[in-house]
């Protein structure tokens, strides 16, 4: 059976955070404004969950110290 694309996405999310429940809130409330401000759960439904994987893998594979973290949306100013 092929795996959903909001499993695929959590999956790779959850190398970056650990908490099942922080991940499940970011990809049901967390808008992207990378990805057009969309949550990655509305992304996931429009077909275009690929692009949130990409995303996350990015940002894995960034060079550097630092562990990376989930895209947060901006705070407003």
């Amino acid at each position: 059976m092929r795996q959903g694309i909001v499993r695929r996405v959590a999956d790779v999310a959850l190398r970056i955070e650990p908490d099942r429940g922080a991940v499940l809130e970011w990809i049901l409330h967390t808008p992207l404004p990378s990805l057009g401000g969309q949550t990655t759960f509305e992304l996931a439904c429009d077909g275009q969950g690929e692009r949130v994987i990409a995303l996350l893998n990015a940002l894995l594979l960034q060079p550097g110290a630092a562990a990376p973290r989930l895209p947060q949306a901006r705070a407003p100013h």
